[in-house]
Order: structure tokens, then C-alpha cells, then sequence
């Protein structure tokens, strides 16, 4: 049952928010919660003997409150009363002491509603933040007018707000957003309510004082303008992701516009909030991600539960820059790493950088140096697969051999218990090859990191048709344990992300055979919001190793076979040595002395190159560019729906927003294609260019044939899949 519970504690109330615990331990802000807590306020408020109010989360719940119910979100912004606003408004109207007493986090409404009582206090581990710009929207229950107003600083809030961070509890207490901190090993309850108690003699103008929409910004006014238009400045453009956080701007503007009473600030907030809301593209494709990110990394309906606190021994097999860095994520999360290389040599290599990424998470403030020393302590560097006897699961990654990975797996077979969980780092073989080799294959998966390791979100869990239910599970807990957006998908020739990866690099090296510069190709898909463009993704990622996978396939020496093929990235390699930004010389040249070696400059052997390769050439606009480009990867993402590669398009957009740089902003890129672009028109081009072309990443999805035909979207067809399944 939805509740806000009380008890009373001497004269103070203490009221819990409790959204459906157990399981909605984040405490959202849905209607019943709103609608009991109101009720519970308004009470105690009546009650003579209560002489103060604590408000905090439930017992049962790691969250003060993480913010709104955003289910509830729609085009008309129309809440069910009380709104949230509702209930601030009476919470703030309160004439006794009123705490907020916060644990785990106070986001979004929850910051809102804290921001409502007279005092905050929280636990030292607490974190606080406005976030709703990643959704794109501004905070809609007076967060914009009364953060300013409680710390007194434009600069502070505009950065918060546009950013939409967590703030830690020493910063937001130095920031007056809290009054007090909990010390360790006392009860946040027993704090909150002293704290309560304690201010029980406060006078009606002191608590009349601590109301925040009777306070000014105090300041001045053409100075704080200034900090807002230099904050603009720095911002991305609105037309490139940043219309929420312009938003968020013009409305902190109003926060400390002398001509405006707190209602008519509020009313701008709630315009620019409501304009978001109801017409922005961004806004949309943002909420989308949200939910698709669940969507994508939830288990199999019906999973089995595993249990995986005892699991803490992994096994890293290579301990190059991929392997390394594999084996520092599961450091980070507490588990003891056997690294194991048979090159003594290589092996070094990977210590230190292991040790190197441990470093700098002390440097970026992401570890303190004792948690990283122990992190490094956990590490056991190993020449011999022998060392590998104890523990629960290995990550084999060494290079893409489908032989030598096979051989691994083998005598990895005789050494480890039979029911330790193996999965290959493999980014384009064959999963089934590899696992099929030992005795018990269901333990066996793919698992394939995104580069670097230690940075990337993203991991492509890869079920086998031998992988058990148990597995899965198993290894769909690891990756969230680890801090990894893990997405479950089937096996096939690169998976999902390569897959669709190697008809969009190729027809971009077609483009370039046909009078398009690395620059113009590179130029029209960052311009789109991608991070980079392929040919900058190439020199990042190595052009060698593309080289190799095409080279183990025959393609190099025999060509594609009827698929239309160009050497132009095999040349590239073999003639010019040109293998990327590792080398100093890709597809760009890189010079040590600008961004670190890491900045693309334009190449003039490479164009001398290409000038000599190309035919009849045209003049390319940057919407061609762009369809030319994206729309055979978005095709294959529709074939790999259409073959059951993994479930729903949800599970692409995140794929390629984590692990491509999709922008977030345009949803991913299935839900571009079906929202933003439109499903006819990538038929239409599709179906012109494989007239044109005759390539088979051309050739239309059946499944995207279908749904143009029955006028349906992709994300329709999905829901309707899942329906007819769960009715089985």
C-alpha cells in the first residue's frame, strides 16, 4: 500500500514517505504518496501537541525521495490532485519547525519538497540534485526559484541545475542547502528529531525567515544577469541537445528579477517547464532514453533469481589495454582479479595500467587513496591459466582469434570448477564456437566491453543457444555490480552494435570514393550530435583491428563476394601504415603537441590518396551525408529485430547511446528513425539506394517493409509483440 506513515517522538511528528515499498525503494512521488503525505502534514499541523515536523524516507527505503513519478508526465503537464505543487504549497505554508531529514538521495521533487520544510539534515553519505535536464525538462516544483534563494549564488545553482548533478552532503551543507549533517553512528531518525526539538523555541519570525519563497536573491542584478549569459555561452546550442538546459537559465533569471513577485517567477518557471514539456523533440527522445535503459538492462521475464554476493573471484585472460581494463572495473567493485598473460612482458604492461586507471580515479576524486590501494591489493598478476583454479567466473580477452579463444576455453575446461561461469570478450565470433568447446556450455556467454573498458558504460551480454537461465542472470548481475549498462542480445556476426557498425562505416568509405572528404562525412554526423564521426571512431578504435576482423573473413585477399566492397580502409592500413591515433596517423594525422595527440587534423596525404582513387564525383549536402550514411546501419537494426537478435529496438538505442555516442537527445538511433525522421522515408531511400547499389545492407528490412505498410511504429510493434507473449 502506497502510505506516508507517522510516528510521534516527544512533540515531534516524524512522517515517512513510502511509494510502494518494498519495491519502489526510491521513493517516488506518485499520487497516493502525495496524497497520504499531504494528509499526514496537514494533521500534524492541527494537532496542538505536535509541536514540530520531521519528514524522511521509510525504513525500508534507500531514498529520501528520488523525485516525480515521471509515468505521470505527459503533454499536458495535468497532475492528479494534490499536484506537487500542492503539496509544497501547504508544506510550506507550515507555521511550526518542519525537517526534512534526508537519507540516500533527495533528487528532483524530493530536493523540492526538502527545499519546502524550514531545516534540512541528512546522513553524511546523502546526495542532493536537481536532475531533471537529463530528462529534458527543468525542475517544475520551484527548484529553479528556490535554490537560488537558499544558497544565494546564481553561479552555484546555474551550474547545479544545468548539469543536473548529485551533490554530495559536506558541499550542499557549505552551500546552505542543509543546516546539519548527521555524524557516523548516530540514527539520522534520533538526529532529525533532536534537531527538531531544538528549534521548537524558535520564534514566528525566525520560521518566517526559513521560508524560501518569502526570501529574495540577494545580489546584484546586472552581475548575476552577466553570470547567466556567460553561462548560456558555455552551454550546448539548443538545436544540439541544450534546450532544457537553456531553459533552466531563463528560468533562475527570474529567481532575481526585482520587478517579480515569488508567484510570477513560479509562473515562468512553469511556463518554460510546460513549453519542454509539451513541444520539445529533445524532451521526448530524453524520457525515451530513460525508460529504455530499464527496459534494456532488465533481465528476462522469468529469470531465475542468483544469488552472486559469494561470487567474488574473477579470472581477466590478456592483459592488454582491453583486458586491463576489464580487469580494473571489477576491481573498483570489490572483487579479487587474477590477470593472467603468458607474455611476462605484456603482462607488466597491464599491471601498470591497471595501476594507472586506479590512480586516477584518486585524482578525479573517485576513490580515496586508502579505497584505491586496496583496490590495487586485490590484484594478482599470473603467467599460467593454472592460477585461474578458484575462481566463480572468467573474462577471456585476448585477441580476435577464433581458434586460440577456442583453445582457451578448452583448457580452461580441466581447471576451473564445473560451474564457473566463462564468457569471451569476443566482439565479432562466433559465441556458440567458443562456449561449445566444454563440457558444461550453458555456464558459458559473451561479454563483449566497449573500449576503454574502464570508461565505457556499455556491455553487450551475448546469450549462446547453449547459455542456461541461470547463467544469464548471473552474468546480468555482475554487469550491474560492476557499474555497466549491460544489454542482453543473441549471437550473430557482431552482435548487435558491430553489426550495425559495419554497413555504416562502409558506406561512408563508399562516400569518400565518391567525392566526400573525411571531413565533410566526419562533419555531417557530429553536426547530427553524434560524439564522432566514423572516421575519427576508426582512428580511436585502431583501423588495423577492422583490418584483421575483414582479413580472418577472407575479405581482404578474395574480396566480399557478391556484397560490394571497397579497399579503401584495407589500403589505408597495408600501403600507408595508417592504423590511427595509436600510430600518430589514421584517417587523420595527430600531432602529439595538439590535444595530446588525441585531435584529428586534416591530412594532406591522406587526400592526395583518395583524390587519386576516386571516379566521377558529386557534390554532397549534409542531409545526404547523413542518410547515406546512417540509414543502412538503421536498416540492419531493424533486421536484427526482425531475426530475434534481441527483443526490442529499446535494447539498439541504448546500445548505441552507450556505446557509440549516440546523442541522447535523438533517443537512439531506432527511435530517430521511427520519431525523428519518419519510418516512410527511410523505406523510401533505402529502397532507392539498394535500386542504385544492389548491396545487401541496402536491401530493406521485411520488417520495416511491414510496418510502412501497416502505417505502425517500431515501438508499437514492440508493445504488441510483448502483449501477445505475456499472454502465452
Amino acid at each position: 500500500m502506497l502510505r506516508a506513515s507517522r510516528r510521534l517522538m516527544s512533540s515531534v511528528a516524524t512522517l515517512r514517505i513510502a511509494q510502494g515499498i518494498p519495491k519502489n525503494k526510491v521513493n517516488s512521488l506518485g499520487f497516493e504518496t502525495r496524497k497520504n503525505l499531504l494528509n499526514e502534514i496537514q494533521s500534524a499541523n492541527k494537532n496542538p501537541d505536535i509541536k514540530a515536523i520531521v519528514i524522511t524516507g521509510s525504513d525500508h527505503s534507500s531514498a529520501f525521495s528520488a523525485g516525480a513519478d515521471i509515468t505521470e508526465f505527459n503533454a499536458t503537464g495535468e497532475f492528479q490532485s494534490p499536484s506537487l505543487h500542492e503539496l509544497i504549497d501547504v508544506l510550506e505554508g507550515v507555521e511550526k519547525p518542519t525537517v526534512a531529514a534526508i537519507k540516500g538521495v533527495a533528487l528532483g521533487g524530493g530536493l523540492e519538497l526538502a527545499l519546502a520544510c524550514k531545516y534540512r539534515v541528512s546522513t553524511e553519505s546523502a546526495k542532493v540534485g536537481l536532475p531533471e535536464v537529463h530528462l529534458g525538462i527543468i525542475p517544475g516544483a520551484g527548484g529553479t526559484q528556490r535554490l537560488p534563494r537558499v544558497t544565494q549564488d546564481i553561479k552555484f545553482s546555474i551550474g547545479a541545475i544545468t548539469s543536473g548533478r548529485m551533490i554530495k552532503a559536506q558541499e550542499a551543507l557549505g552551500a546552505n542547502i542543509l543546516d546539519d549533517v548527521c555524524p557516523k553512528g548516530e540514527e539520522l531518525d534520533d538526529f532529525a528529531v533532536k534537531f527538531a526539538e531544538g528549534k521548537t523555541s524558535a520564534s514566528p519570525e525566525e520560521l518566517a525567515g526559513r521560508n524560501l519563497a518569502k526570501k529574495t536573491v540577494e545580489g546584484d542584478v546586472e552581475e548575476m544577469a552577466a553570470i547567466c549569459d556567460a553561462a548560456l555561452e558555455r552551454l550546448p546550442a539548443p538545436a544540439m541537445g541544450g534546450e532544457a538546459a537553456h531553459g533552466c537559465v531563463e528560468a533562475i533569471k527570474a529567481s532575481f528579477d526585482p520587478t517579480k513577485s515569488f508567484e510570477e517567477c513560479m509562473k515562468t518557471e512553469m511556463d518554460v517547464f510546460m513549453n519542454l514539456l509539451s513541444n520539445s523533440e529533445q524532451g521526448q527522445a530524453r524520457r525515451h532514453a530513460f525508460f529504455a535503459e530499464r527496459i534494456a538492462t532488465a533481465p528476462p521475464k522469468g529469470s531465475p533469481k542468483v544469488d552472486i554476493s559469494g561470487k567474488t573471484k574473477v579470472g581477466v585472460i590478456g592483459a592488454g589495454t582491453m583486458g586491463s581494463g576489464i580487469a580494473t572495473c571489477f576491481l573498483r567493485a570489490g572483487y579479487d582479479v587474477t590477470l593472467v598473460d603468458v607474455n611476462e612482458k605484456g603482462l607488466e604492461r597491464g599491471r601498470k595500467i591497471v595501476g594507472r586507471n586506479i590512480e586516477q580515479d584518486v585524482k578525479r576524486g573517485r576513490a580515496s587513496q586508502a579505497k584505491a590501494e586496496a583496490n590495487i591489493a586485490r590484484l594478482t598478476p599470473s603467467t599460467t591459466l593454472d592460477s585461474l583454479a578458484g575462481v566463480d567466473m572468467v573474462v577471456e580477452a585476448v585477441f580476435e582469434n577464433l581458434d586460440l579463444k577456442k583453445k582457451i576455453f578448452k583448457d580452461l575446461d580441466g581447471i576451473v570448477a564445473k560451474d564457473c561461469i566463462l564468457c569471451t570478450n569476443t566482439s565479432t565470433l562466433d559465441i556458440d564456437e567458443i562456449g561449445g568447446v566444454v563440457d558444461n556450455p550453458g555456464r558459458t556467454m559473451g561479454m563483449h566491453f566497449f573500449s576503454p573498458a574502464n570508461v565505457m558504460k556499455l556491455v553487450e551480454n551475448i546469450q549462446c543457444k547453449h547459455t542456461s537461465p541461470e547463467t544469464i542472470s548471473a552474468v546480468t548481475a555482475h554487469t550491474k555490480k560492476i557499474s555497466k549498462v549491460g544489454v542482453l542480445v543473441g549471437n550473430c556476426d557482431g552482435f548487435v552494435g558491430n553489426r550495425m557498425v559495419a554497413p555504416y562505416t562502409g558506406e561512408a568509405c563508399f562516400l569518400l570514393e565518391e567525392g566526400a572528404s573525411v571531413q565533410d562525412v566526419d562533419g555531417a554526423i557530429v553536426d547530427l550530435g553524434m560524439a564522432i564521426g566514423p572516421f575519427t571512431m576508426g582512428d580511436i578504435a585502431g583501423n588495423d583491428i577492422g583490418y584483421l576482423i575483414r582479413k580472418e573473413k577472407g575479405w581482404v585477399e578474395g574480396g566480399a563476394g557478391d556484397m560490394r566492397y571497397t579497399d579503401l580502409p584495407d589500403t589505408l592500413v597495408t600501403k600507408f601504415g595508417r592504423i590511427g591515433q595509436k600510430a600518430g596517423k589514421g584517417w587523420y594525422d595527430y600531432d602529439p603537441n595538439v590535444g595530446k595527440g588525441r585531435i584529428g587534423l586534416a591530412s594532406e596525404e591522406v587526400e592526395a590518396w583518395l583524390e587519386s582513387e576516386r571516379g566521377d564525383c558529386k557534390d554532397w549536402n549534409e542531409k545526404d551525408l547523413v542518410e547515406r550514411s546512417l540509414f543502412p546501419l538503421v536498416n540492419e537494426g531493424f533486421k536484427i529485430l526482425e531475426e530475434g537478435i534481441c527483443d526490442r529496438p529499446e535494447h539498439i538505442d541504448i546500445i548505441y547511446i552507450y556505446g557509440y555516442g549516440w546523442p541522447v537527445w535523438r533517443g537512439g538511433p531506432m527511435w530517430w528513425a521511427d520519431q525523428q525522421v519518419g519510418l516512410e522515408h527511410v523505406l523510401e531511400m533505402t529502397t532507392k539506394y539498394h535500386e542504385k547499389y544492389q548491396n545487401d545492407w541496402w536491401k530493406p528490412s521485411q520488417l520495416l517493409v511491414d510496418l510502412v505498410a501497416d502505417k505502425k511504429g517500431v515501438y508499437e510493434w514492440a508493445n504488441e509483440k510483448a502483449k501477445a507473449r505475456s499472454k502465452l
